[in-house]
């Protein structure tokens, strides 16, 4: 179920999401008119997304990468019984930043 959040919770949203995250990995994917489609990043450990309402900032850390979205206009989180999905992010411009999630593959005992 995708669902578009209100600007007002999007701190409190992710400082609560990225406390409760488990081990996840993540992907990000930029689509844009200019840009076309492109995987920025492949996946790897997500440490973190936030909101910094005094920048204007959505913030994406992953082990090795930081992405920042500055003033983004929407973001909406896909969800289902399991969790969170995505995340998608949209800029003034229209580009989407697209977090995907995903549970790191366990290692055969």
């Amino acid at each position: 179920m995708i669902k578009v959040l209100p600007k007002e919770e999007w701190e409190h949203f992710f400082d609560k999401l990225s406390k409760n995250l488990g081990s996840k990995e993540a992907e990000i994917e930029i689509v844009g008119e200019d840009i076309g489609d492109q995987v920025e990043t492949k996946k790897q450990p997500l440490i973190g997304l936030s909101y910094d309402p005094k920048d204007d900032e959505f913030i994406v850390t992953l082990e090795h990468h930081e992405h920042i979205v500055p003033k983004p206009k929407e973001i909406a989180v896909d969800e289902d019984v399991t969790g969170i999905k995505a995340v998608e992010v949209v800029e003034q411009n229209g580009t989407k930043h697209i977090i995907k999630m995903v549970e790191p593959l366990a290692l055969p005992q």
